[in-house]
């Protein structure tokens, strides 16, 4: 394994610049320490690597049998570790995990944290490319990347608005603390949302674009928020002494998916969106992370380490009340992760 640069909100004690604990995917599980919170990493820490002898890459060497059987349709979007030795870069697999497309390559540096349009023909990320984290948008095939936002700030985990116009993300441009800001699809109109001397990371939009979920320590622990999407009406989701975090909101509008450490390793919970109702739907000995949505509000894609010993792992897609639990990718461990699906 080789060590990549690791920055981003680690720990909500630290700065969002400061060391990640967790990655884009294979990353760490920690116990959870006093007054810290594990937010979304904008690196990937660690990767196995390839050996440098082959030019293999996990789009070659991933199907090791025939693809998986699931119901349903779509692609998903993903990031994944490969030789490159500037980090993860971005892929399309359909969702029984066929068909592995890369999408990004050919420059330094790292891209996490793709997501879908609406529409479904453009592709939200971000990149430290040109030397610091900022956002970037390309076509879905991957052609024509433009970065949105030129200037000295880390601005990372965009999100796109359900009618695909606005693109909240986390920026530190604010004094040092990371805050949840929107944007015009194209860059312009940057507005801040949240404020206060306490980290907010990782926005995801209500389907009907009035509110935003977001993660935040402002209380004293990692918990999960909605606020309007104009900064008014902020209220508190979870009230626990460990990590919750990565909220995902379902295109129904019905639940909130979510990631938890309270009872010991991270699983994933779902809840409703007043906070109400929150239960666990996965349950194993090792991390299940970041949990996304299908676009009918069926499944939940997530990514977990229970197959790979080299704490690595890949994409698994379940039912919504966590039934039918399946493997989606399979590149001999080499780090697969945080997916978004249309």
């Amino acid at each position: 394994m080789s060590p990549l640069r690791l920055t981003a909100i680690a720990v909500l004690a630290l700065s969002i610049s400061g060391l990640l604990a967790t990655g884009c995917a294979g990353q760490q599980a920690a116990a959870p320490e006093s007054n810290s919170i594990q937010q979304p990493d904008k690196t990937m820490p660690q990767f196995i690597q390839i050996p440098a002898n082959t030019s293999s890459s996990p789009a070659d060497t991933q199907q090791g049998g025939s693809s998986v059987k699931i119901k349903g349709t779509g692609k998903l979007v993903f990031c994944s570790g490969t030789n490159d030795p500037g980090g993860a870069l971005i892929y399309t697999c359909n969702i029984n995990g066929s068909n592995w497309t890369k999408l990004s390559g050919n420059h330094k540096g790292a891209d996490l944290f793709p997501s879908w349009s609406p529409d479904g023909s453009k592709i939200v990320f971000h990149s430290d490319r040109d030397g610091y984290y900022q956002i970037y948008i390309m076509n879905a095939d991957g052609s024509n990347p433009v970065r949105l936002i030129s200037s000295e700030s880390e601005d990372t985990l965009p999100a796109w608005s359900p009618d695909g116009n606005k693109i909240a993300f986390t920026s530190n441009r604010s004094g040092g603390v990371d805050q949840i800001f929107v944007m015009n699809a194209d860059g312009s109109a940057i507005k801040q949302v949240t404020s206060g001397s306490d980290d907010c990371a990782y926005p995801t939009w209500s389907p009907d674009g009035s509110r935003i979920a977001f993660m935040s320590r402002r209380d004293g622990n990692t918990d999960i928020y909605t606020i309007n999407a104009d900064g008014a009406n902020l209220t508190r989701l979870t009230e626990s002494p460990q990590i919750e975090s990565y909220p995902a909101w379902s295109p129904d509008g019905k639940k909130i998916v979510y990631q938890s450490n309270a009872t010991g390793n991270f699983d994933i919970w779902v809840m409703n969106p007043d906070g109400t109702d929150q239960k666990r739907i996965t349950e194993a000995i090792y991390d299940n992370k970041y949990p996304a949505w299908s676009p009918d509000s069926s499944k939940v894609v997530f990514y977990s380490k229970r197959d790979c010993t080299n704490d690595n792992g890949e994409i698994y897609i379940m039912d919504a009340d966590g039934k039918n639990q399946t493997r989606v990718t399979r590149s001999d461990c080499t780090d697969a992760g945080l997916a978004s699906w249309r």
